[in-house]
């Protein structure tokens, strides 16, 4: 969970980025109910919204940053109609885009793998006896 306090975590997946998500949430509510419980008013307020925001920022960073976007694009989240859904789609159900692209660069050096598949050589014909020569004109010596 160092993801939640750590934007330069790393990759996360897509099941931690939503175990993340629900982290928040429920670190939101109960952040929401001591507030109202203590009453300290608009200061324990504003420190539950910068650091629920904080915590979101870190788990998105580390998510785009698994699919291969840039940082830049967690901006587009504080758009007022389409960010959450944009979140929701980049971050928690689309795939990561250079997951299954075959990157030859990470290969073990004593791999090897062939561009193309051998040439296949045709199979040797079976030597099958060739008939004797007909004589014609000759008699035949061997019939008696």
């Amino acid at each position: 969970m160092l993801a939640l306090v750590n934007p330069c975590h790393g990759k996360i997946g897509r099941i931690h980025w939503w175990l993340s998500q629900i982290a928040i949430f429920c670190l939101a509510i109960g952040g929401l109910i001591a507030t109202f419980h203590f009453s300290t008013g608009g200061v324990g307020l504003a420190v539950l919204v910068i650091m629920i925001m904080y915590m979101n920022l870190c788990t998105c960073l580390n998510r785009l940053r698994d699919s291969s976007r840039p940082g830049i694009l967690y901006l587009s989240f504080f758009l007022p109609s389409i960010g959450t859904a944009l979140m929701f789609y980049f971050c928690g159900i689309e795939k990561s885009p250079g997951r299954f692209r075959s990157d030859r660069s990470h290969l073990p050096e004593d791999c090897f793998v062939p561009a193309a598949p051998p040439p296949v050589r045709p199979a040797p014909q079976p030597r099958v006896p060739s008939p004797p020569p007909k004589e014609f004109g000759r008699r035949n010596r061997s019939a008696v």
